[in-house]
């Protein structure tokens, strides 16, 4: 085949995905059935044998691991002092202070923005036996497993005022939202095919907490990690959960407003943009869940034991697939300016690619002939 001849074929193949069609699984159920959660680093620091309690507490962090057969979103690096500790590991012992032995750190996922720590602490304290699990992260987990397309999370301060206002807005917000969505042509034909048994339906709830609960301590702390600054105790925050437990935005109760939630929550019931999960805004929470398990294996998708008394805000939309539109918003920055997000932005990618392709091709081509 030609220089030319290939150029052009090549040309043709790239321009093409221009006219394949984008897919129509919404973000919330994309996320569902096809993002696992990203693991959290536990480094435990100890030097030389660890006493029959101290091995024993080890031993359970490691058998939580999802790796181990686990699960939770987590994997433990064991750090003996007295032995060969990698760099970067040994880099974040001497940054800690008046740490004592054993010690542990949680920090989050590796991202290239980095880590952050979430937790530090001994290996015998009591925050451990709540950091993989909590009533309120079981109990938002329960409700996507059975089709709850996002589940606002609502953490009250002690200003009472404030967080009633809060929910005022969420009932606002929410109350007749599944009505007006559409969701995305398309859903259920090839290349936005639907994986999970679950049936794909719009509903809306609300999970409260208060942000003094004993019990809900880890989770509080995942969700500072939101802010650039944790909130103070008397402030209430929402966060909206989707996917398998993942955050798409930590809002303050003095900055969220009904427009803003609705726009988060249209935006997690619209087309699924970019595939690529860490192009997606966002942070996971760290919770004991098999996923893959409940999604997809034998095990039922409810039991008698996964009732709960909490509220639930709407009852299911039943939506008929496929039709409507996509809804299109734009998500607020955390200096609440508005950046829109991308769409079809893998195919954009993939064209520019081949078109600097074919340049390339044509300029050798070129040349050849000259020479020649």
């Amino acid at each position: 085949m030609s220089l030319r001849l290939f150029a052009l074929t090549l040309l043709a193949f790239f321009a093409s995905l221009q006219s394949l069609p984008a897919c129509s699984i919404p973000v919330f159920r994309f996320a569902l059935e096809r993002w696992s959660p990203d693991l959290f680093e536990v480094s435990v620091f100890y030097r030389g044998p660890l006493n029959d309690t101290d091995a024993k507490r080890l031993n359970q962090l490691e058998d939580w691991a999802i790796h181990n057969g686990g699960q939770v979103n987590l994997e433990v690096v064991r750090c003996d002092l007295d032995d060969r500790v990698p760099d970067d590991l040994l880099t974040l012992w001497t940054s800690l202070k008046d740490v004592a032995l054993p010690a542990v750190i949680v920090r989050t996922p590796r991202k290239a923005t980095g880590q952050s720590i979430v937790w530090q602490g001994g290996l015998s304290d009591s925050f451990l036996d709540v950091l993989t699990t909590s009533p309120a992260r079981h109990e938002v987990a329960q409700r996507l497993l059975q089709g709850d397309a996002v589940v606002w999370l609502l953490v009250r301060g002690t200003d009472q005022q404030q967080a009633a206002r809060a929910r005022i807005a969420l009932d606002a917000a929410l109350e007749n939202l599944a009505d007006q969505i559409e969701l995305p042509p398309g859903v259920g034909q090839p290349g936005s095919e639907l994986r999970a048994r679950i049936p794909l339906h719009l509903k809306f709830s609300v999970v409260e907490l208060s942000a003094n609960s004993g019990t809900e301590q880890a989770l509080i702390k995942l969700l500072h990690g939101g802010f650039a600054k944790p909130p103070l105790a008397n402030e209430s925050f929402l966060a909206p959960v989707f996917g398998r437990g993942r955050v798409l935005q930590v809002l303050s109760a003095r900055e969220a407003d009904s427009d803003s939630i609705s726009d988060l929550t249209r935006y997690l019931c619209g087309a699924c943009s970019c595939q690529v999960k860490q192009q997606n805004p966002g942070f996971d929470l760290l919770c004991a869940m098999n996923w893959e398990e409940r999604l997809f294996g034998e095990a039922p998708l409810t039991s008698p034991d996964d009732a709960s008394d909490s509220t639930t805000d709407s009852d299911p939309t039943l939506i008929a697939i496929p039709s409507g539109h996509t809804v299109r918003v734009a998500l607020p920055t955390r200096d609440n300016s508005a950046q829109a997000l991308p769409t079809g932005t893998h195919n954009r990618i993939l064209l520019a690619f081949g078109t600097l392709s074919v340049m390339a091709l044509v300029i050798v081509w070129n040349a050849r002939r000259r020479a020649s």
